[in-house]
């Protein structure tokens, strides 16, 4: 008989592989991408080994899904495949005194606060 934790381990393997489908890839082609075996990445997501959080990463980040969306889409899996709740994702707020990626915003290189004369720009032409 599985533990929660195999049955949680198996959905996170399931929703793996429908991840890396959605993104029109293989389980070959991913894993050469993140650089592990094929026959690891498979293991993985057949459920067979227990999926180390950084192929977790690797994946999420190569089919542009957040590692803790695919945990909770793991978590939905496990629910709706009728097997027991083991694990419960809370999402972390978002900290507001941390720029996200999404809020960068762009730079160009040749504008200064400074005013003309004192601007040091043109000494590198």
């Amino acid at each position: 008989m599985k533990t929660p934790g195999d049955q949680f381990n198996a959905a996170v393997g399931r929703q793996l592989r429908a991840e890396i489908a959605a993104a029109g890839s293989s389980i070959a082609a991913m894993a050469r991408e993140i650089g592990i075996a094929r026959s690891a990445l498979d293991n993985y997501v057949n459920g067979k080994r227990a999926i180390p959080v950084p192929v977790v990463y690797d994946v999420g980040l190569s089919v542009d899904v957040a590692p803790h969306l695919i945990f909770r889409r793991a978590e939905e899996r496990l629910g709706a495949e009728g097997g027991r709740r083991t694990a419960t994702i809370t999402e972390l707020p978002r900290r507001t005194d941390v720029r996200s990626h999404r809020q960068d915003e762009s730079e160009v290189a040749f504008d200064s606060p400074l005013a003309h004369g004192r601007d040091t720009d043109d000494l590198y032409d």
